[in-house]
């Protein structure tokens, strides 16, 4: 390929660029404009939903087959197009779209994630199209922000466990239909969930430890574990320097730690945002040539400014800012893309077995839908509802109101027919299924129900229009419109009125739909109106029971109303079957099993989430001598992990062995007590008594979702990884260490506290000591001997494992101060540099980089006494030196040399990746227990 067809190849364009009106009120594909940009320019890739389009797959589909009939035209390679699926096809009209990904989450059912993928692939593949913009591995712990419902919650396990579910599902191969197969794209990398105020695109404030003890571990999960073939970085900037630009997080981190092979996306536009948004750039040029020169991005979503991109890259070869070989790097990885794909070998045509299919998995999506609702309040026993009214076989009367009740957009949200979300004026065109929760209740026929609106989503007055329930509701809202009363009636007061003779009031509140920075908030709270309302039927119906139901991509604050309520329910973002779900719970019909996958906050300050915060992260408590005196854990709404049945379970028998120095292995046995069948997440937590730095209050280490019949128990037995125990030391904020001094607490339960609450949860909570902790620790110790195994050179000098710890050990001989040694010997300085050097030699296929390691950084094994420091030499040679290994005097010559090479390759950004390999029990084939959502009887 040419330089300029290379370059192609890392464009992304958007395919609205491609796009004209039809003449019929709807999109076409623009021939001519597919000839220049695919034709003539050999752009490479396109994306984005065809915007105002709503099209079905296979309008998606014949637009993919013109698209790759011109590339085979001007003989180009097939061009990719990658696409928002985020939860189903939720861009192909007629497609059955999946809850979002913090309802997966609420499942705790990694089956539920997994099929959640499979399906967005299968429809999205249906489409013509190969690559999906999913799964968003960030962690939410800032709830204002507006992309919470995109992630898998607070927890790194949880988001790593789930998105890894999800990317075997996108990328696992079917045989079926062509394209048979499609890639992920975890996103985004790293930090960008972490907006130091909660606004989208916001800097993230994280601390470097912080970044690797939370943020790093799902993307550990995702690329070693289920191997996700591609990655988009994120808009935001880390420690001041953009991700898109940042040496750091692309090269160091995510190419050499991480050993992540695949393609790297730019978000959209980002590089173009170097000059606009971030001002780090002089102009477009510049923006391109500090982007490719200091990180390892190797597609740009253009997304029309193809020419400027374009000419960045030849200005910064002819400068000698970039090298043709650091494009050949990314246009390689691009068509390797392809070709794992297998576009250079299937042809797309009309005729696919997917495409009948798309539409028909409404049932099936169901059971992760009723999974993922949250029963959070359920005061004396409200829910499941007796609809006999004492026995009687009258139908009970049911007032249905509030501003989420009387429409499927606003539990569905953003990235679904749209951007923002399919608007109000287009839900019956876009949605082939579901109901709204007025229309679900309607459908009992044990319930007389009647609809007022309440307030509108801004908590405004609103009318109660075309949603008459009753020959008695129409015959009253025509004698109150023909007497010119009602409607000028305040909503609110309407509600409250047909409130009064209810038996149970249903209050749906909640957020519109919304995607990304048009989400912005200030404040947690909702709109005043939707709390007045709530207020006023209470007022009015003392003795009602009211059911509140919560549609929302992130926790809005419920503490004003919530001792108002009698019973919650968190629904989140489940789609257009939520309102089924919810009435099949509220019924008795289900059992409930959703968990809350977030802490769920009481204040706008944060406090309490998320769950893992340090120990010393404290409130005060408004007790005491003073007000402001005593100090606890900050108040939150809900705990992480909360949810309630309406069946109860026991825990016995809990056993736990290692956790310290060894794996943790446990056990425990689960019994439904109750009348009812129902599902139970088992959650296992460790509570680090201390540790060098400070702990967190607890960390959830294992789940398991298991479903019993009434008297049924069972077994859990999940096995924690050592090296998934491991935090970021003290000495070092990058390197992941263990310490078997320390001592720890497990726990099983998400509201068992072995922390301070030992007596009451005694049978719950088991003591962890290591069984040979060692005198001294050295983590240095321990990262330098990983690397010389895992490099191979501990072969050479004749080191296993236990031997290159024991040598750094011996009488301090090594041990650097900061680790209680006596010299200034294998500390994280000397780690860091021997991985430099194994980072930038793996690349170059060197089949003798050992002389290396000990040359370039300090002749370790041949002058045992020459420090970091430098400041001493002893000719004493250690029993690890073997025949042929040269000299010091003589590899001292070569240093500069080496160093050199190192650093050329380090800041062109162009070198290949050193996976650092983790050990991982089992196989890697993902073990789904899937849970049985069958009804169950009331």
């Amino acid at each position: 390929m040419t330089l300029d067809e290379k370059i192609a190849q890392m464009a992304q364009i958007d395919i609205n660029t491609m796009i004209r009106d039809d003449g019929n009120g709807g999109k076409e594909l623009d021939p001519d404009a597919v000839e220049e940009w695919i034709g003539r320019k050999g752009v490479g890739s396109v994306l984005n939903v065809v915007i105002g389009g709503f099209w079905t797959a296979p309008q998606y589909r014949q637009a993919v087959i013109d698209i790759q009939k011109v590339a085979k035209q001007y003989r180009r390679p097939p061009v990719i197009w990658g696409i928002d699926t985020v939860h189903g096809a939720n861009y192909i009209r007629g497609a059955v779209v999946t809850p979002q990904a913090i309802n997966l989450a609420a499942t705790f059912n990694r089956t539920a994630a997994y099929q959640a993928g499979k399906l967005g692939s299968r429809d999205t593949r249906a489409g013509g199209m190969p690559w999906l913009f999913s799964p968003l591995l960030g962690l939410s712990l800032e709830s204002r922000w507006g992309r919470v419902y995109e992630t898998f919650g607070e927890d790194p396990l949880l988001v790593g466990e789930m998105a890894s579910a999800m990317i075997h599902g996108i990328q696992e191969p079917t045989g079926v239909g062509i394209p048979s197969r499609a890639a992920a794209c975890g996103k985004h990398f790293v930090g960008y969930s972490q907006s130091h105020n909660g606004h989208d695109r916001s800097p993230s404030a994280i601390p470097r430890r912080h970044l690797y003890q939370y943020y790093v571990p799902p993307w550990i999960t995702a690329i070693s574990k289920a191997k996700v073939m591609t990655i988009m970085e994120s808009y935001v900037e880390y420690d001041g320097v953009p991700n898109v630009a940042n040496h750091e997080a692309l090269v160091y981190l995510l190419r050499n730690r991480l050993g992540f092979k695949g393609m790297l996306v730019t978000d959209y536009r980002e590089i173009k945002n170097l000059e606009e948004w971030h001002h780090v750039a002089k102009n477009y040029q510049d923006a391109v040539q500090k982007t490719l020169a200091h990180g390892s991005v190797d597609m740009n979503m253009v997304p029309a400014d193809y020419d400027e991109f374009q000419k960045g890259i030849q200005e910064g070869i002819a400068s000698h800012i970039l090298t043709e070989d650091r494009i050949t790097v990314s246009a390689d990885r691009i068509i390797n893309l392809k070709q794992d794909l297998g576009m250079y070998d299937e042809e797309v045509t009309m005729d696919d077995d997917n495409l009948p299919l798309v539409g028909t998995d409404v049932d099936d999506v169901y059971a992760t839908v009723v999974q993922s609702i949250v029963l959070a309040k359920n005061n004396n026993a409200t829910l499941p509802l007796n609809t006999t009214r004492g026995g009687t076989t009258d139908r009970i009367k049911v007032l249905v109101t509030g501003p989420t009740s009387s429409s499927r957009i606003y539990s569905t949200g953003g990235w679904t027919g749209e951007w923002q979300g399919v608007p109000i004026e287009a839900e019956d065109k876009w949605f082939s299924y579901g109901n709204s929760l007025l229309e679900a209740f309607q459908l009992e026929s044990s319930m007389d129900v009647t609809f007022r609106c309440g307030v509108d989503i801004l908590g405004d007055n609103c009318e109660d229009k075309n949603v008459s329930t009753s020959l008695w509701n129409e015959a009253e809202d025509e004698v109150r419109d023909w007497m010119g009363i009602g409607q000028d009636t305040e909503s609110i007061q309407r509600a409250a009125e047909a409130g009064s003779v209810a038996d149970v009031i249903v209050v749906a509140l909640g957020e519109e739909p919304y995607a990304e920075k048009p989400a912005d908030i200030r404040s947690l709270d909702l709109p005043a109106g939707q709390y007045s309302l709530v207020k006023q039927l209470r007022d009015s119906a003392p003795q009602v029971k009211i059911v509140l139901v919560f549609y929302g991509g992130r926790p809005r604050l419920l503490r004003p109303v919530i001792e108002s309520v009698d019973a919650v329910l968190i629904g989140f973002l489940p789609g257009p079957s939520a309102a089924r779900a919810v009435v099949d719970i509220v019924t008795g019909r289900v059992n409930p099993s959703g968990r809350l996958p977030i802490t769920y906050p009481s204040f706008d300050d944060g406090g309490g989430v998320p769950y893992f915060r340090a120990v010393s992260d404290q409130c005060t408590l408004g007790e005491g001598l003073l007000p402001h005196w005593q100090y606890g854990p900050c108040e939150v709404q809900w705990p992480f992990g909360h949810g309630l049945s309406f069946t109860e379970f026991e825990y016995s028998q809990f056993r736990a062995t290692g956790g310290i120095d060894r794996d943790l292995n446990l056990s425990i046995i689960v019994k439904n007590s109750g009348d009812r069948a129902g599902a139970e997440t088992v959650m296992f937590f460790t509570f680090d008594d201390f540790r060098p730095t400070t702990p967190e209050y607890k960390r959830l280490r294992a789940f398991e979702k298991v479903f019993l019949h009434p008297g049924e128990e069972t077994t859990v037995e999940l096995t924690v990884p050592l090296d998934s125990l491991r935090f970021v030391g003290s000495s070092d904020d990058s390197h992941y260490v263990i310490d078997p001094s320390m001592t720890s607490w497990v726990g099983v339960g998400h509201d068992t506290d072995c922390r301070y609450a030992r007596e009451k949860d005694s049978e719950l909570c088991i003591h962890l000591v290591a069984q040979n902790p060692r005198a001294t620790y050295s983590g240095a110790c321990e990262a330098a001997c990983n690397v010389w195994r895992e490099s191979n050179c501990s072969i050479v000098f004749g080191m296993v494992a236990d031997r290159c710890v024991d040598m750094c050990f011996d009488d301090g001989r090594y041990l650097s101060k900061e680790d209680g040694g006596d010299h200034e010997g294998w500390g994280w300085n000397y780690v860091k540099c021997i991985e430099s050097v194994v980072y930038g030699f793996q690349e170059s296929g060197s089949k003798d980089q050992c002389w290396q390691m000990t040359s370039l950084c300090r002749d370790i094994f041949h002058t045992s006494s020459l420090y970091e420091s430098g400041s001493s030499w002893r000719h004493d040679r250690s029993s690890f030196q073997q025949q042929g290994v040269p000299e010091a005097n003589y590899v001292a010559l070569v240093i500069g040399l080496v160093a050199s090479a190192v650093v050329f390759v380090l800041m062109r950004g162009g070198w290949g990746s050193f996976k650092r390999q983790r050990r991982e029990p089992g196989n890697a084939e993902l073990e789904f227990m899937a849970v049985n959502t069958q009804e169950v009887p009331a």
